[in-house]
């Protein structure tokens, strides 16, 4: 063994060294130019993939987005139903179009004043808004 040049990348046949031989750097450099191109091309796509998950507009962050306008959706869906309620209440206070029974209802509720003769029940948190 001591004769022979140790093949320290697998192929036999391409490791011809001698003893004493210097030309085994050509070998080497011919190796490298092969593998080269394969190496550049393999972290290319490493760096692509790695940013195409975990980039600004990567699939982990439009999962975040898309979680994230589900849960705006549904805020506003609930905005607008307290919005359309507030309108029902505020369009029965109108002057052109007063609802007499729900404006003395609201003034007991706000004012905390019943008739000696009603009976009060509230069933839950919101039936005195």
């Amino acid at each position: 063994h001591a004769d022979r040049f140790e093949c320290l990348h697998g192929w036999p046949e391409t490791c011809t060294k001698q003893a004493g031989n210097q030309d085994w750097g050509v070998e080497t450099m011919g190796f490298f130019k092969r593998i080269l191109p394969t190496f550049a091309f393999a972290m290319l796509i490493a760096y692509f993939g790695y940013h195409a998950l975990n980039g600004e507009q990567g699939v982990l962050n439009w999962i975040v987005v898309k979680n994230r306008i589900v849960e705006t959706e549904a805020e506003l869906a609930a905005t607008e139903a307290e919005r359309m309620a507030l309108e029902v209440r505020a369009e029965r206070l109108r002057s052109d179009s007063l609802d007499l029974d729900y404006m003395e209802e609201r003034a007991r509720a706000i004012l905390n004043v019943a008739h000696p003769r009603d009976f009060i029940v509230k069933t839950d948190a919101r039936a005195d808004r």
